[in-house]
């Protein structure tokens, strides 16, 4: 009985070291990951690469980047840095569009706020704002509940939203211009 009970307080410190090693590496890897992502996302890993390619994408002799469709890029020329600091623009009033679903009305209300590195491609999406909410409003009006309830089905109309913009950007400037959409509202009914 006596080693019975002397062999258990062992298997706890056991199990009790083992909870905390395993919390150590997973918060190590966290900040790892973290650093990692900083760096990345700052181009900090990218110097020497970044350096080849700008000299090598330089014209040097004055020659107009080549226009993308009907479009010219006069407005936008040069192009903007894509190791500038995020600008992020809200797209305002949140959306509220109704859907049907199983012949019951619901309502989705989606808050939107753009990114990108250039001060000119927010004045653009100003600027275009008018059919930009309408194609936006025609996308989320066109949704399914059971496909909004899953993170997926959000990410993807997420992702579809995006490239409603950048879409009309590229047919309007030339270009796509923002580079992410997020959600800031999103609600369901």
């Amino acid at each position: 009985m006596a080693q019975k009970d002397d062999a258990q307080p062992s298997a706890k410190k056991g199990s009790g070291l083992l909870k905390i090693l395993l919390i150590l590496i997973g918060g190590l890897i966290l900040i790892g990951g973290s650093i990692g992502a900083t760096l990345f996302l700052t181009g900090a890993l990218n110097k020497k690469a970044e350096d080849g390619h700008t000299a090598a994408a330089d014209p040097g002799h004055g020659a107009a980047p080549a226009a993308h469709g009907n479009a010219p890029l006069a407005p936008l020329a040069p192009m903007p840095s894509l190791r500038g600091p995020a600008i992020y623009h809200p797209i305002d009033p949140p959306f509220i569009v109704n859907f049907e679903d199983q012949g019951m009305l619901r309502y989705l209300q989606i808050g939107l706020t753009s990114m990108t590195r250039d001060q000119r491609i927010i004045d653009i999406v100003n600027q275009n704002m008018p059919q930009i909410r309408n194609d936006l409003i025609l996308l989320f009006s066109n949704q399914r509940l059971e496909v909004l309830t899953t993170r997926e089905g959000k990410d993807k109309l997420r992702m579809q939203a995006l490239a409603v913009i950048q879409a009309i950007l590229t047919r309007e400037v030339g270009i796509p211009g923002i580079e992410a959409l997020y959600f800031t509202t999103f609600v369901l009914q």
